[in-house]
């Protein structure tokens, strides 16, 4: 049964994120090739390497998130619903971890060629604040670790233990995660792995020709 007001309340409390490039996996190896774009060790460049791959893997599930809870309020298929479940799931597993890969880049100290930081401290970058990241390390720890919890009394008798997705966050015991913060937390992710990955050529004009020829 369509849901046609659901899936309004859907949109207005789940940002689009489709704007944003998902190719940049590609692109980063590329760069590699090329030898551009990564920092100057090879610590470093793993790291680079990995935050990609998991930014990328957050933004792709996000959107595989609103697509199938979308088509689950549009045609009531309960399958479309486990779906966005599944999506949910990875996508905090891949944000949670590409938080603390950035963190990581972060702490090695790299600077640009203005010699400014190219992580900046965490106070100046909303997606490395505490409450941020413990807002996504409290979802990451109970998806992760929900069987420990059931064993040790700590799940009530008859309470979830999968997500629940409401139109507005992901919710599971105690831990609320809004689509709204994922959002804006990926694509503060994906401005660092844009810098890492496309390979951007400036064409300047041509020098005036000489007389000669």
């Amino acid at each position: 049964m369509s849901n046609p007001e659901g899936t309004q309340k859907l949109q207005n409390g789940m940002p689009s994120l489709a704007d944003l490039d998902a190719s940049l996996r590609s692109k980063r190896f590329l760069s590699n090739v090329l030898g551009i774009n990564s920092p100057p060790t090879s610590q470093g460049t793993q790291l680079a390497d990995g935050f990609v791959h998991l930014e990328q893997k957050a933004l792709i599930e996000y959107e595989a998130l609103r697509i199938t809870l979308t088509a689950f309020l549009e045609n009531g298929i309960a399958e479309d619903f486990h779906r966005a479940q599944d999506h949910a799931e990875t996508c905090v597993n891949a944000l949670h971890r590409g938080i603390e890969y950035l963190d990581r880049l972060r702490s090695l100290g790299f600077r640009r060629a203005d010699g400014s930081p190219y992580v900046p401290r965490a106070r100046e970058l909303a997606v490395l604040r505490d409450d941020r990241r413990r807002a996504v390390r409290k979802m990451r720890d109970l998806l992760e670790h929900i069987d420990a919890d059931i064993l040790g009394g700590r799940v009530a008798p008859g309470g979830d233990v999968t997500v629940c997705l409401t139109f507005e966050s992901l919710q599971l015991g105690p831990a609320v995660l809004s689509y709204v913060q994922m959002a804006d937390n990926i694509r503060l992710l994906h401005s660092f792995a844009v810098e890492l990955s496309e390979v951007r050529i400036t064409v300047a004009n041509a020098p005036p020709s000489s007389a000669n020829g």
